[in-house]
């Protein structure tokens, strides 16, 4: 058996993989999870934890989205995006955790409101709360002035293309239908556009 990928379109996390699977121009199967919970039971058999996406391969479930990347960029001894020696990897690891503990979470908020989000239906199911929308983008602007010192002017966040930009790139796409005005932090703006350009972006078909 080959790989397999337990998916769905709506899923950001599900997407990250989706990019780095069609970077590395592997062939796989998709399997489609609901997004609905509680999630199926034959789904809680492959991950109990119930996130989307999981990813087996020959036997192997790996689960949590930043896992997978690092698992997909070892498995293809690809140390461009994922470096092998220690002191190479420690910024790509430090800026995926960076990423997913306190620069997701700003986003989110503004997806939340900006995009009707619903936890048991994702992004669309509910009306957009508009008028939050300007309150939001005032409680979050210290913590995106902080990303855009970080990253590189480059239009990568290490100055190169690494797995930190695959993990980002959903939340990225997602500001080009959010509304999210990334005017004011220029080198997120320049992240963006580079990474939405991405063939292989395009190729992991990005939805809403």
């Amino acid at each position: 058996m080959g790989l397999v990928l337990y998916d769905n379109p709506r899923s950001s996390n599900a997407l990250k993989v989706r990019f780095m699977l069609a970077e590395l121009g592997l062939d796989h199967e998709r399997r489609l999870v609901p997004f609905d919970r509680p999630r199926p039971g034959w789904y809680l058999a492959v991950n109990p934890v119930g996130g989307i996406p999981a990813l087996e391969d020959d036997g192997l479930v790996v689960s949590e989205s930043n896992t997978i990347l690092r698992y997909l960029a070892g498995r293809e001894r690809r140390v461009d995006l994922y470096p092998g020696e220690p002191r190479e990897r420690a910024p790509v690891d430090e800026l995926l955790d960076r990423w997913s503990l306190t620069f997701r979470p700003a986003f989110f908020r503004y997806e939340v409101a900006a995009l009707g989000f619903s936890p048991d239906k994702g992004v669309g199911a509910g009306a957009p709360d508009t008028a939050a929308l300007p309150g939001i983008v005032a409680a979050i602007a210290p913590t995106l002035r902080l990303l855009d010192g970080l990253v590189d002017r480059s239009g990568f966040a290490l100055g190169r293309f690494t797995i930190a930009d695959v993990a980002a790139a959903p939340v990225l796409y997602r500001t080009l239908h959010s509304g999210l005005d990334l005017g004011p932090y220029p080198n997120v703006l320049r992240w963006r556009e580079t990474i939405v350009a991405l063939p292989a972006l395009a190729a992991a078909g990005p939805v809403l």
